[in-house]
């Protein structure tokens, strides 16, 4: 209440853009935005983190033998 309105398009934008990065990158486990400060003219993020899940097991790790040409 009596404060200026929010820039809600950017914050619209900024959820887009995670969503994106979380369709596009199966690997990201989660994503941590805090705080994000929302403005009449845009936003910041002024902390953020990102949590990868381990990478596959690799079933190639035996010796290698390189072919002749």
């Amino acid at each position: 209440r009596g404060a200026e309105p929010v820039d809600t398009g950017a914050l619209e934008e900024l959820l887009l853009r995670v969503a994106l990065l979380a369709d596009d990158l199966p690997e990201v486990v989660s994503v941590g935005l805090d705080p994000v400060v929302v403005g009449p003219r845009g936003l910041t993020v002024l902390a953020a983190s990102v949590r990868l899940a381990p990478p596959p097991a690799r079933t190639d790790l035996g010796p290698r033998v390189l072919s002749s040409f």
